[in-house]
């Protein structure tokens, strides 16, 4: 019959060692008896072999969790030297993730074992995300702009966190220790919350596709945004003088009464082309978004809105100084950009106002920016008409289901004429005099 065990000295004179055997025939690594007396060091390997409790270190009082036994001993060999289909590997990871003593296992070739920053980048990368794909196919479809940003934030705030990490072991934890990131100093509540969603909305997307273990990202402390207030607009008192100020870009003039007076997007004033300017009213049926260039309007409805006599002929002016207009033909932009297939940037809207409004020392310029034309419009508008659903017939703010219900009441052409009426007595008279005033007019 073999021996349970063998002792052994690595020195004369030194402490006995012992061995014990194992189910399949082999020897177990050595375990330090603690003594140099061959008698009391074999009473101690019965000891172990009996109570099945062979302590970690024999010098040192260790906890009862972490003794062994022959079992636990043979289980381990086993792990060393058994072959392990993935199923099997995969039960042994799912038992310790069950019992708690993993948080999650992480095995080669699996969805959880691909880079972090990879999974992060293909997310927001629009043409590629199938976050994207899915959103679409649901009818929620999200901008090329959104996407950029996060996309942005990945490279900026993220990549030093996240390197060399696998997916399946980002947790709630590595996520919270952004808060502890320098660059994070002074940035706005809004973005620092922009810059966390940037990693948990693809994390909470991967658990749900079973692409990781690991959950919870939910309960990571949240950023505070303060709510919106409401945005400013400028006074209609001081509309007049905005217009009649110094404007060192004519075009970015124009551009601004046109949203004034109709209400008009961003993208959407940079969208207008000849085919779309009619005498009375702009079909407004595109946008123009830097990524993508030239796309369906906010909400994907076409609409008209009304302009005056002035404005139509300022605006066909402002089409003649378009050096593309011949090659272009009904396709030429009316705010036309660098290149024949672009109209210019509307960061010139911006900039152009507030210089504008910085010029008749208004308070705060940097608080009034293009879309606050919207907002006037709409506020000055309802002074004037009080049925919400022509102003929205002709601003697009076509709400859900219930306005859609309400506006199929509405006859198109009487919106149109009671918006235009509305729109000229409130803005005719500063839009000619800025025409006249500044040679814009045909």
């Amino acid at each position: 019959m073999a021996e349970l065990f063998y002792l052994t000295t690595r020195r004369h004179g030194g402490n006995y060692y012992v061995k014990f055997r194992l189910e399949d025939g082999s020897l177990s690594s050595m375990k330090c008896t603690g003594t140099s007396n061959y008698a009391e060091a074999k009473k101690i390997a019965y000891t172990w072999l009996t109570t099945g409790n062979i302590p970690a270190r024999s010098n040192a009082k260790v906890p009862d969790q972490d003794k062994t036994n022959l079992e636990k001993i043979n289980f381990l060999n086993k792990l060393k030297t058994l072959d392990f289909n993935f199923s099997d590997v995969q039960s042994i990871v799912d038992i310790l993730v069950d019992r708690k003593y993993l948080v999650s296992g992480i095995i080669r070739a699996t969805p959880e074992s691909r880079d972090a920053l990879e999974f992060f980048n293909e997310f927001w990368d629009y043409e590629n995300s199938p976050y994207a794909k899915e959103n679409k196919v649901l009818g929620s479809e999200l901008s090329h702009s959104y996407f950029a940003t996060a996309k942005g934030r990945i490279k900026n705030y993220w990549s030093k966190h996240f390197e060399g990490r696998f997916l399946g072991e980002i947790t709630p934890d590595d996520v919270a220790a952004i808060y502890q990131d320098p660059k994070l100093e002074g940035l706005a509540p809004k973005t620092v919350k922009g810059i966390v969603d940037a990693v948990t909305v693809p994390l909470r997307w991967a658990y749900q596709k079973h692409l990781t273990q690991m959950t919870g990202f939910d309960n990571i402390p949240h950023v505070k945004v303060k709510a919106v207030n409401e945005r400013k607009i400028v006074p209609m008192q001081s509309v007049p003088d905005v217009f009649s100020a110094k404007w060192e870009n004519e075009m970015c003039r124009l551009a601004n009464l046109v949203a004034m007076y109709t209400g008009m997007r961003a993208g959407e004033v940079q969208a207008i082309r000849l085919e779309d300017l009619f005498e009375d009213h702009i079909h407004v049926s595109h946008s123009w978004d830097k990524y993508v260039g030239l796309k369906s309007t906010k909400n994907g409805e076409e609409r008209d809105c009304p302009i005056s006599k002035d404005l139509h002929e300022a605006l066909l002016n402002q089409l003649e100084f378009n050096p593309w207009k011949v090659q272009e033909g009904q396709k030429a932009f009316i705010f036309f950009g660098d290149k024949p297939e672009k109209p210019v940037s509307q960061r010139g809207f911006n900039k152009y106002l507030q210089r504008a409004l910085e010029d008749i020392g208004y308070e705060n310029p940097k608080s009034i920016t293009f879309h606050c034309w919207r907002h006037e419009f709409c506020t000055e508008a309802k002074r004037l008409v009080h049925d919400d659903r022509m102003i929205r017939e002709v601003s697009g703010h076509k709400t859900q289901q219930m306005f859609e219900h309400y506006s199929k009441h509405i006859e198109h052409d009487e919106s149109l004429k009671t918006m235009g009426k509305a729109a000229e007595q409130l803005f005719g008279n500063i839009v000619t005099k800025t025409l006249k005033r500044h040679g814009m007019e045909a």
